[in-house]
């Protein structure tokens, strides 16, 4: 074809047919035998080769290159051992204050146990103490009270004698002076 202008889709596709048809046409390497009595195992899309001077050549070149191992620097190295240890100390450092708090909460709910312990013996003592035959048999004994054996009686107060009561005790009081109204 002549100079025919190609949009970009083409010549990848075109790649993409060159790049096929060159890996099926792509070598496989060889084994290299440790005794001439053992085989060789090929992968079979290679033709074995005729002679020991060419199987010798074919192997040399087909090695497999060493894996280099990255060196690490040793900065590298004592910045992450740092960093392990610092995270080490603060997981511990936060195990022991999460221990501690445990420890807390439980002292504190042993305490509130025994402070409702102590709040039930003092409901139980004052139950105890304002029970009516309690009151009534102190009553009776240690200020001689006793219970009405009749019905009640209605007693009439002068409001005039009140006040009279009430200036004789003012009177005989130190006190501020009274005012009239």
């Amino acid at each position: 074809m002549a100079n025919i202008p190609k949009n970009i889709g083409e010549i990848y596709a075109e790649r993409a047919l060159n790049a096929e048809q060159e890996s099926l046409q792509a070598r496989v390497r060889t084994a290299v035998p440790l005794s001439p009595s053992e085989p060789v195992i090929y992968g079979g899309t290679t033709p074995s080769p005729s002679s020991q001077d060419e199987f010798a050549r074919q192997t040399l070149t087909a090695r497999n290159k060493k894996v280099k191992t990255r060196k690490r620097s040793p900065f590298n190295v004592m910045v992450t051992m740092i960093c392990v240890a610092i995270a080490i100390v603060l997981y511990v450092g936060n195990v022991i204050s999460v221990q501690q708090l445990l420890k807390d909460v439980s002292d504190e709910q042993a305490r509130l146990q025994q402070i409702l312990n102590e709040q039930e013996l003092l409901r139980a003592q004052i139950n105890r103490m304002s029970s009516l035959e309690r009151i009534r048999k102190m009553a009776e004994d240690d200020l001689g009270l006793h219970n009405p054996k009749g019905p009640p009686q209605w007693i009439e107060v002068d409001g005039n004698k009140v006040q009279d009561i009430q200036e004789q005790i003012s009177s005989h009081q130190p006190g501020p002076p009274k005012r009239n109204k």
